[in-house]
Parts: structure tokens; C-alpha cells; sequence
């Protein structure tokens, strides 16, 4: 390959903001404090109770009756006691059923309250998406620029930071070691990856496509009360191929639910197709091929082949490598995230994935913030989540002896 001038690297930039006008964008904020939920849907309370004596969680609807959830009491007792044990970090991990959105889990760290939200933690909206927002991405890098996920794209800069000098964004012949593929990228998490098939391969308006097909905006379904995660979109007169680079990468000033991650886990397992989420047993179940379309199914095949990486060698790995999770390692895939948010203050750590991979049955999502001292992070968080998943499926559990 060949170094790009600064003539053809203005040309790309341009391309990429150019891609705006494709989506309309008008760059607005979004702060997402309209509810997604239609008027009358119940709100989950910050503290959801224990079981009853015939093993169900309720909750009560905005008519006061109460209504049986699909929550597991014992995969919500032992989350919520392995948060414990770890000394109660602000974190949230949310279950679901792919097959029937049926919400399996929904545990949490801290009280809420204690550090100023104002829901249960895992409808707090505000985390950072951090790399999560990689997905969408790496999804519209498949169905649009038809990437093929184990070709090598040239690497300049490395893969830590989105340089404002932009040498991310240069081709250099310099050998195999800058070489990477989409498949090392995503596992890798790799920064100056993404900003450069943004910039080279995208543009902004695609990106923002994609991101309201993934529920930003858009919002996600469910018969609960759901806000729209926020996002702040970068403005056509003030962008620059550093500003659309870092936006890509997981930088942007993007939020993310733990809720909302677990939608986006199942509609990928479910080839493309969005269920809403389900946390009442008498919500209907949806019928088969039933959802709104998020991606090809294609597009969701490709993504189910690259989220391995993230679990065998990749920013997970350290996760699943060790102790009981390992006989997990290969049957889980995801995408991590990490990045310091304000509210809460600290550094966001994530995992969002699916297992077993070749035939999803469960989505995951979990979130820990880490303050002075962590004893739990997301991937590990979702690692033991999936533990009492297959502990607790007498059919699945012969795969951890």
C-alpha cells in the first residue's frame, strides 16, 4: 500500500462528513429523557424484591396489580450475592432469553440511590457505550463497505489512542506488523482501527444509521419502562476526521443501558431481528421471524463469527481463561468496553455477548464502574452471569464438569 497524501486525505474526510446528509443529521442533542415505553407500561423499581413462596418475583403495574416476572429467583439471588461479595460496585448485569425476550436477569451492585440515580441500575442510561459502540460499526462495515472480516487493512499509529495528528488514517508499507484484520480489531478493541475504516471505508451517515437501527434515538422495545439511551451527535460544521475517528472508536459522548445492551446482544443471536424484551410472564410471547430488522442476516452471521475473538485472546480473555469460567471460553462471544464516565464518576467497564455461539440461547449484559479499588470487572461479571446460566440448565450443565 501506499502513504495517502494530505490532498486524498482531505478528500476522504469529506466523503465521511459528506455521509451526514445521507441520514438527515441535524446535530441535535439527544438527551433521551423521553421514555421509550408507551404511556401505561410498568416501571421496574430500584430495588426489585425477592421470591415469593412459589419461587416468582412480582412487581406491580401502574394499576397496582401485580404480575409474575420471568426473572430466575435463583440466578437473581446468586448475581446479586456474588455482587456482594465483591464488595458492591456500582454494576448492573441483565439475562435474557434470545429465543422469547423473556428478561432472565436483572441484578445489581451498589443501591442506586447511594450514588444519585434515580432507577435500578441497569435501566441507568448514562453509562459511557465505550467500545460497545464498536458493534454497530463493525456491522455497518459488513453491510455496507462488505468487509471481509479476515482481510488485513495497513495500521499506522497503533491501536491505543486516535491521534489528532491522524497517522491512524495514513497507509505506510511497513510490513506484516502493521497489518490487522477485522476479526484482530474487534477482538483487540482496536482504536485506531476503527477510526480509520470510519474515515476510509464509511463516513459518518452510515455510522449513524446503523446506530439507530442498534436502539440510539430509535429506542428499544420491551413491556417495561425504557429510556432511550442518549447520544450527542457530532455536528457538521465542527467535525474533523479526528472528531468522526475518536466518535467511531467509542469516544463520542455516547450512553448505553445495560438493558439496552442485552436488546442489542439478542438481535443479533436472533439473525437480525429485534424482540422486544419480556419481563412479565403474561406478555405475549413474539411469533417466529416476528421484530423489527437491526441487520441482515447475513451481517448478524459475520457478527456471531468475530465475537469469539473478544473471549479467546482478546480484551475478555483475561475473564474466561481462569478458574471455573474456563470450560466457558468456548462458548461465549461478546464485545468489551471500557471507558472513565461521569455519572457515575469512574472507569466503565463492560461486556455484552451470547453463548452458546453457534446456537445463542442467552444474551448478557454487564456493567461495573470501578472506583479506588475493583475486585470485579464487566467480563467477569458476565462470566459468572453465564456460569448460572448452564449451573442452572440441567440439560447445559455437563459443560462445566
Amino acid at each position: 500500500m501506499t502513504t495517502r497524501s494530505p490532498s486524498q486525505t482531505l478528500l476522504v474526510v469529506f466523503a465521511a462528513l459528506a455521509g451526514i446528509a445521507v441520514t438527515a443529521f441535524r446535530g441535535e442533542a439527544r438527551d433521551g429523557t423521553v421514555p421509550t415505553a408507551a404511556p401505561g407500561l410498568p416501571a421496574v423499581p430500584m430495588d426489585i424484591p425477592a421470591a415469593r413462596a412459589d419461587g416468582i418475583i412480582y412487581l406491580s403495574g401502574p394499576d397496582g396489580r401485580e404480575r409474575p416476572t420471568t426473572l430466575n429467583p435463583l440466578m437473581q439471588a446468586e448475581l446479586t450475592r456474588f455482587l456482594a461479595d465483591g464488595r458492591a460496585p456500582v454494576a448492573a448485569i441483565v439475562m435474557t432469553d434470545v429465543r422469547t425476550g423473556s428478561v432472565l436477569a436483572m441484578a445489581q451492585g451498589q443501591d442506586p440511590k447511594a450514588w444519585g440515580a434515580k432507577t435500578h441500575t441497569a435501566l441507568h442510561k448514562s453509562f459511557p457505550a465505550a467500545s460497545i459502540f464498536k458493534t454497530v460499526v463493525t456491522a455497518a462495515a459488513l453491510e455496507i463497505a462488505d468487509f471481509d472480516p479476515t482481510a488485513s487493512l495497513n495500521l499506522s499509529g497503533g491501536c491505543a489512542r486516535v491521534r489528532e495528528s491522524g497517522e491512524w488514517l495514513t497507509d505506510r508499507d511497513s510490513g506484516k506488523a502493521s497489518e490487522m484484520s477485522l476479526r484482530r480489531a474487534f477482538g483487540k478493541s482496536c482504536n485506531g482501527y476503527y477510526a480509520k475504516i470510519a474515515l476510509s471505508h464509511l463516513g459518518l451517515g452510515p455510522i449513524l444509521t446503523f446506530a439507530r437501527r442498534f436502539g440510539w434515538e430509535s429506542g428499544i422495545g420491551a413491556d417495561f419502562q425504557v429510556e432511550k439511551s442518549p447520544m450527542l451527535l457530532p455536528t457538521a460544521t465542527t467535525s474533523s476526521a479526528h472528531t468522526v475517528g475518536s466518535f467511531a472508536a467509542g469516544f463520542g459522548l455516547v450512553g448505553l443501558s445495560a438493558v439496552h445492551g442485552a436488546w442489542m446482544m439478542q438481535a443479533i443471536a436472533n439473525e437480525g431481528l429485534a424482540k422486544p424484551l419480556r419481563l412479565f410472564r403474561d406478555t405475549p410471547i413474539p411469533g417466529e421471524g416476528a421484530g423489527d430488522r437491526v441487520v441482515t442476516v447475513d451481517t448478524a452471521r459475520k457478527l456471531l463469527q468475530l465475537m469469539d475473538s473478544s473471549v479467546r485472546g482478546g480484551t475478555a480473555s483475561f475473564a474466561f481463561r481462569r478458574g471455573k469460567y474456563k470450560k466457558l471460553q468456548h462458548l461465549v462471544g461478546g464485545k468489551t468496553g471500557t471507558l472513565t464516565g461521569m455519572n457515575p464518576k469512574g472507569i466503565t467497564t463492560w461486556f455484552t455477548g451470547l453463548a452458546p455461539l453457534d446456537r445463542p440461547e442467552v444474551a448478557v449484559s454487564a456493567v461495573v464502574v470501578l472506583e479506588d479499588h475493583w475486585r470485579v470487572k464487566g467480563p467477569l461479571l458476565a462470566a459468572e452471569g453465564l456460569y448460572q446460566y448452564f449451573e442452572n440448565r440441567p440439560e447445559l450443565a455437563s459443560v462445566l464438569k
